[in-house]
């Protein structure tokens, strides 16, 4: 007859059992905690960063006393790798948990310089590990959009602070640690380094710093519309029942394109076919902002209670062109 199995061995199984069970459910909520509190503040930042752009009159210039830890400093986006983020001041662990970081002591936005932004490689700077040669960053501040493409990368030290140096010329640096895939506190630093290539500020700039502040412009985003029966018609038709307006602008600058309708390109995506920009409307003081805008399909919206139809016909690297369309 073979005697029981003494049961306080079988307890301790059970208790094991359920601490091992414990500890995967707090380490399951301690990571989805990383994952998600992160996106919810992104979205909450992107909110307030939108609003401050079309309530807080740009600034010509950056403030001379060190910024505070966690101040907004303003948006970065990399379109070919799909990564955009919340950029706040500071390189600390509570900064860059939520956000990217811009580096104590480096230049600011619309600053001649070497601006420095710090990310963690393995939360918003994960996408740098495709990075290529000629990507091209987007840096949006209230001062203006900033355009830089990617000169190179490289691997140094922690140490080596030399790749932030500033030669008075201005450029974009992303920093984050190396391997990206290394468990523990990686050993070195990947870096990326970016020259600007295009600059243009807020839609209607001059607009905005010559009028009353009860009357500034409302920024609206553009409206994007199902296309009518007269979209669906033959070119043909479009030319008979339409007064067209062609155009041309270079990436950061902005022209008349039509009487008291102004278009400004702030860059392009010939990868994807899209474009950035804005459209300003003189008499009703009203702007649109073009984000990530498809050359596909066409901006409509109204002046003076008329519609009006933008088509952009031509895209590449450093202009767009296109028609306006004024359908009778």
């Amino acid at each position: 007859m073979t005697p029981p199995r003494p049961r306080r061995k079988s307890r301790f199984r059970l208790w094991l059992g359920r601490l091992f069970l414990i500890a995967g459910c707090v380490c399951i909520g301690v990571w989805a905690a990383s994952q998600v509190v992160p996106l919810f503040w992104q979205a909450w930042a992107n909110r307030k960063f939108e609003r401050a752009v079309r309530g807080v009159p740009p600034s010509r210039g950056a403030p001379a006393a060190p910024l505070e830890t966690g101040r907004l400093i303003g948006r970065l986006s990399i379109p070919r790798l799909n990564l955009r983020s919340i950029v706040r001041e500071g390189d600390d662990e509570t900064t860059l948990s939520l956000a990217l970081g811009h580096i104590p002591g480096t230049a600011l936005p619309g600053q001649s310089g070497n601006i420095g932004i710090a990310g963690h490689r393995d939360t918003i700077f994960r996408a740098l590990r495709g990075i290529r040669k000629d990507d091209l960053i987007r840096f949006e501040a209230l001062s203006g959009t900033q355009t830089y493409q990617v000169d190179s990368t490289t691997i140094v030290k922690p140490d080596d602070v030399g790749v932030l140096a500033s030669s008075g010329k201005p450029v974009l640096t992303l920093v984050t640690c190396y391997p990206f895939y290394y468990v523990g506190s990686a050993p070195d630093r990947f870096i990326v380094s970016a020259h600007q290539v295009g600059s243009a500020p807020p839609p209607a700039k001059s607009d905005l710093a010559s009028l009353p502040q009860e009357s500034a412009p409302v920024l609206r985003p553009a409206v994007l519309e199902r296309p009518s029966s007269l979209d669906k018609a033959s070119p043909a038709a479009h030319q008979h029942a339409s007064k067209p307006a062609g155009f041309e602008v270079l990436k950061g600058q902005g022209r008349e394109i039509a009487p008291g309708i102004s278009f400004g390109l702030t860059d392009t995506d010939p990868q994807t076919n899209r474009v950035y920009g804005w459209i300003f409307l003189a008499a009703e003081q009203r702007s649109i902002l073009l984000r990530n805008q498809p050359i596909s399909r066409p901006v409509v919206f109204y002046q003076d209670g008329h519609r009006r139809e933008l088509f952009f016909t031509a895209l590449s690297r450093d202009s767009v062109g296109g028609k306006l369309l004024f359908p009778q």
